[in-house]
């Protein structure tokens, strides 16, 4: 697999689970929205929140898709880039991504609690179809 396959499935997707890892060493998931932009995946929160803590503490991650039955699982790092007034293009990447109405709300241009933006740094990815377990099996690893 491909980078430009995982990625190509993470921008394809709606919504992402995010793992994250508590002060106590407790697991952590929280489902977020993101945009992928020149390969990277990006995701946004408020720094109050739970997963952002841990974040901040631990910047390890595990993103994974809706999907039970089409399963794509993302290991890596993410890095603060601050602010959305601080990426631009991520912000209209998601503007351009998320266009339902009832969406704008939840969006960093519209809502100043969402104060934190992250690139997802992938490690390593992991895929499969339930349906074809045995032969759908993928995986993709950083080289560096």
């Amino acid at each position: 697999m491909t980078w430009a396959e995982v990625a190509g499935r993470l921008a394809a997707a709606r919504s992402y689970w995010v793992g994250s890892t508590t002060g106590s060493g407790a697991p952590h998931a929280a489902p977020v929205w993101g945009a992928v932009t020149g390969g990277t995946l990006y995701l946004y929160s408020e720094r109050s929140t739970v997963k952002a803590r841990n974040l901040a503490a631990d910047p390890r991650v595990v993103i994974h898709l809706e999907s039970a039955e089409d399963v794509l699982i993302v290991r890596g790092v993410v890095e603060d880039l601050g602010p959305p007034a601080a990426v631009p293009a991520v912000v209209a990447a998601l503007a351009a991504k998320y266009t339902s109405p009832q969406d704008q709300a939840y969006l960093p241009d519209h809502d100043p609690d969402f104060d934190v933006v992250y690139a997802v740094r992938p490690r390593s990815a992991m895929a499969w179809r339930l349906a074809d377990y045995a032969t759908s099996q993928r995986r993709w690893t950083a080289l560096w």
